[in-house]
């Protein structure tokens, strides 16, 4: 279990970290993102990174590659 960052502490969350059900990502614009696994609808490869498709059709521009972002989003049981 990874232990929760203490509070304004946001330089300890790194991109494809977990804190609980959560995965941190960073998009394009360098907004940070907790972002369910289970809630990630699609994953498509783009020429700069990946999109994630969230509820609601709300998608997040990540600057990763789409093998890195799926390694951050498998659920472990």
């Amino acid at each position: 279990m990874i232990p929760a960052p203490a509070d304004g502490d946001r330089e300890s969350l790194r991109e494809g970290s977990r804190i609980g059900r959560y995965v941190i990502v960073r998009d394009t614009s360098g907004t940070l993102h907790a972002v369910s696994p289970v809630s990630v609808s699609a994953v498509c490869e783009t020429d700069d990174g990946t999109l994630l498709l969230l509820p609601g059709g709300r998608m997040i521009a990540i600057d990763q590659g789409l093998v890195t972002v799926l390694a951050w989003l498998e659920v472990r049981g």
